[in-house]
């Protein structure tokens, strides 16, 4: 993404179309992380840049830790999709020792981007339905910052039916940032990689943050969009980012 190389470390194979991970075709990969570390830090590989999506379990979670400990560069940035809910319930293949364990990995990042209801679980608190207001979403973002990183988004922020989008804070300067599109009913899988991919990008090649937060929301909107135009709209494999491509 954004002409970055990239080294991707797989955590599980889900090939179920609708990445059920109780699937018996469900392939975890914990076993394999270590493997890859090890070799990342013998070759002292260090990254300018970090993504954090999908954890399966603690160990895991204790694995990218390692890895942020000897293969981040000096001023990379390391962001975390902290990926443990939604729709104001905690998934199935999470746990209270998970969310811990997301909670711990929020102190070696740089950037977290929870959704409201991720948010409400690393804060330990209820989840709160939308709509929402500024003053609920800055004390959350705040109270996310304690956790360690310099900058807080939360995604699936709405202050009314017509606009969704994302709320971003940066603890440097105290700024708080909002980036909206029209809102687009449905459930769509891989919008979040995009967007934290695309996100990550914009910040790696010097785009301010709130511009950046912007850029990744039209972007992921747009992919969105795009999709629909298709003739199957088949979502189960992901939304048509490539079409948008520059």
């Amino acid at each position: 993404s954004g002409g970055i190389e990239t080294y991707p470390l797989l955590t599980a194979v889900v090939p179920s179309r609708d990445n059920d991970i109780d699937s018996p075709d469900y392939c975890d990969l914990t076993n394999n992380m270590p493997t890859v570390a090890t070799y990342w830090k013998n070759q002292k590989l260090l990254l300018d840049g970090v993504i954090c999506s999908f954890l399966g379990s603690p160990e895991q979670a204790s694995v990218v830790d390692d890895i942020l400990t000897h293969c981040k560069a000096p001023n990379a940035l390391a962001l975390l999709d902290p990926i443990i809910g939604d729709h104001g319930q905690m998934y199935g293949s999470s746990s209270s020792n998970m969310a811990q364990a997301m909670r711990e990995l929020c102190k070696r990042a740089d950037i977290i981007v929870p959704n409201m209801t991720e948010a409400c679980i690393l804060l330990d608190e209820p989840y709160q339905p939308g709509p929402y207001t500024r003053a609920y979403v800055h004390d959350l973002m705040v109270r996310l910052s304690k956790l360690g990183p310099s900058m807080i988004v939360i995604t699936g922020v709405w202050f009314s039916k017509f606009l969704s989008g994302a709320a971003g804070y940066d603890t440097v300067d105290g700024s708080f940032t909002y980036a909206f599109s029209k809102h687009v009913k449905g459930e769509y899988m891989g919008v979040g990689e995009v967007f934290n991919s695309v996100l990550l990008s914009s910040l790696l090649h010097g785009m301010k943050f709130r511009n950046a937060l912007q850029f990744a929301v039209d972007f992921t909107h747009r992919s969105i969009l795009s999709q629909k135009k298709t003739q199957t709209s088949d979502f189960a494999y992901g939304i048509d980012f490539e079409i948008n491509l520059p």
